[in-house]
């Protein structure tokens, strides 16, 4: 089964009923309401609903920040001279 997902969040009225299709909600693709509205769908999966932002790969995550040393590795941050 091929699968399209809304591209947007809209109320349309489809055979006189009123339908609310939210933006990410999958769709069969062979659907008749979905071959009635073809600009309303994508098979991007882009529009697909996250709770977090989609990385394309791991060489696109930021590096991560530690916050202590390694054995035997120097500091390189220096604390502040105390004011007199």
């Amino acid at each position: 089964m091929d699968v399209v997902i809304a591209t947007d969040t809209v109320n349309i009225t489809w055979q006189g009923k009123r339908m609310h299709i939210p933006r990410g909600t999958a769709w069969d693709a062979s659907d008749p309401m979905v071959k009635a509205n073809p600009g309303l769908f994508s098979a991007d999966n882009r529009f697909v609903n996250r709770t977090v932002d989609r990385v394309e790969s791991a060489a696109d995550e930021p590096p991560v920040e530690r916050a202590t040393r390694a054995p035997g590795e120097r500091s390189q941050t220096r604390r502040p001279r105390a004011q007199k």
